[in-house]
């Protein structure tokens, strides 16, 4: 059964450790994903841990946001988490 992301919206937000990131949603499924591996490279991309714990979570509710300009939608992660099948 394929969820419907239309719905869903971050519920909580866990920094785990730099780079790591993990998201629960409304239907309460948990999502950890690794950022560095799609997108360390990007000139926004959080620089070191303080950098990292500034992340929260936007308006909507949609999304992670940094001081630094990255942000991150949750199907982002939630894609991510799929293919690299990280465990808390």
């Amino acid at each position: 059964m394929s969820k419907n992301l239309y719905q869903l919206r971050i519920k909580e937000l866990h920094i785990q450790d730099y780079n790591l990131i993990k998201i629960v949603l409304t239907d309460d499924s948990h999502h950890i994903a690794d950022l560095s591996s799609e997108f360390s490279t990007l000139f926004c991309y959080p620089k070191n841990l303080n950098e990292w714990k500034d992340a929260h979570i936007n308006e909507g509710s949609f999304a992670i946001e940094w001081k630094s300009g990255f942000d991150i939608h949750f199907d982002q992660i939630v894609a991510l988490s799929q293919n690299q099948k990280l465990t808390a």
